[in-house]
């Protein structure tokens, strides 16, 4: 996590977890400690980048489970490069 102290946020990313230590709360226990220490430095919001596509439901439920909303859904944006 880092701290955005011009928007007086904190920012989670990149977040993820191997998939062998899945479902066992480490990547709810992380964000939640990880809250309680940025409080202190005086953040109004916390953002994360999340996976929230249908393909990753269980990425969203956990950043949703803690707190977090949906404020904007990233479009990937793609271009051929022109050989020469």
């Amino acid at each position: 996590m880092w701290l955005d102290e011009a928007n007086r946020t904190v920012e989670f990313e990149p977040v993820g977890m191997h998939p062998d230590y899945r479902r066992l709360g480490l990547g709810r226990a992380m964000l939640l400690h990880g809250m309680h220490l940025a409080r202190a430095a005086g953040p109004t919001h916390a953002t994360v980048a999340c996976l929230g596509a249908p393909g990753h439901p269980r990425a969203r439920g956990l950043f949703c489970s803690v707190g977090f909303r949906e404020l904007v859904r990233d479009a990937p944006l793609i271009r051929t490069m022109a050989a020469g």
